[in-house]
């Protein structure tokens, strides 16, 4: 299945406007695990989202002058998030050509950290604030080849799933609200089961030249969310998001076996309940380029792998990434 190689460790944070403060902190308490929970499901999707190996503000080059693709801010957030994934799918025929069944598994793990000062004293120094999400997924799909270029897949992902929060009081101010906060807003950890129903509609036509591809997805996902010790509920993570793209990829040549390629994505992702806070909008586009190279060994493995640059538009990520892609 193709999939953007989505490891990124500059270890950091997404979620800089959850908790501005601890009286804010306070409030949004309960429903911490459950956003950082739905949020990294997006963001372990790469369909969804694309995380590069080096990152960079598209409006540093004088032909970008537009604050949607990317700024300063931006630019420092998507450097303070660690997205990995180590995703692995296949399929088995079944006896009509028309039904074949789709297995996934993918190791994801989300990494975001914040400086959290009191809202009165921004002179004192900031709380360290480190959060990780761990995710094991597990996916069943049945594809429906409806023609040799339409087919529809159903599936069913399963998410079980591991918050855990690191907090140091770094000021005498902050720690006489250690024992009020320790426990229940911070240094805290829960556990999430999380369903994921979904449905993917796409178009491929191969080419002497290559091949284009259409994808239109939608995903829900609902689940629920404890304590370690089941004393009190965090939530229930909700949400839902739809991916509409298009891909193409042009053959440039033939090298003893060495097939370069041109490669190009445009997508646009809608999304809607607990992710949508944390991304800052309900909606925003990714374009990917690149140049690809299909290697003359391992092809049942390995389609091609690649270098390019993606371009996030309109999302609190916004802003561009240097890629490395692999099955595209």
């Amino acid at each position: 299945m193709a999939s953007s190689l989505t490891t990124n460790f500059s270890i950091n944070l997404l979620f800089v406007f959850f908790f501005s403060s601890y009286s804010l902190a306070a409030q949004k308490a309960p429903s911490r695990a459950q956003e950082s929970f739905s949020t990294a499901i997006v963001l372990t999707d790469s369909e969804a989202i694309t995380f590069g190996i080096q990152n960079f503000n598209p409006n540093s080059f004088r032909v970008f002058e537009n604050d949607d693709i990317g700024d300063d801010a931006s630019l420092d957030l998507r450097n303070r998030v660690s997205v990995t994934t180590l995703p692995y799918s296949w399929v088995i025929d079944s006896p009509s050509p028309y039904f074949q069944h789709e297995f996934s598994v993918r190791a994801g793990y989300v990494n975001f950290e914040n400086e959290i000062s009191l809202d009165e004293r921004p002179d004192l120094p900031a709380d360290h604030d480190q959060n990780e999400v761990f995710d094991g997924f597990f996916q069943y799909r049945l594809i429906w080849n409806i023609t040799d270029t339409w087919n529809i897949k159903y599936g069913l992902g399963n998410h079980l799933m591991y918050f855990k929060n690191d907090h140091s009081y770094n000021s005498a101010e902050s720690q006489q609200l250690q024992s009020q906060l320790d426990g229940y807003v911070y240094n805290v950890s829960s556990r999430a089961y999380i369903a994921e129903p979904n449905i993917e509609l796409n178009y491929e036509l191969y080419r002497k030249w290559g091949y284009w591809k259409y994808t239109s997805s939608f995903n829900y996902f609902y689940g629920k969310v404890w304590d370690q010790n089941r004393e009190y509920e965090f939530g229930n993570p909700k949400g839902w998001y739809m991916v509409n793209g298009l891909k193409a990829n042009y053959r440039l040549a033939n090298w003893f076996g060495y097939i370069p390629s041109a490669y190009t994505s445009v997508k646009r992702i809608d999304l809607s309940g607990d992710p949508e806070a944390s991304l800052g909008t309900d909606k925003y586009y990714e374009l990917s380029l690149g140049v690809l190279l299909t290697p003359p060994i391992l092809r049942d493995f390995v389609d091609n792998v690649g270098i390019g640059i993606s371009i996030n538009y309109g999302s609190a990520l916004k802003g561009g990434s240097l890629v490395l892609f692999f099955n595209e």
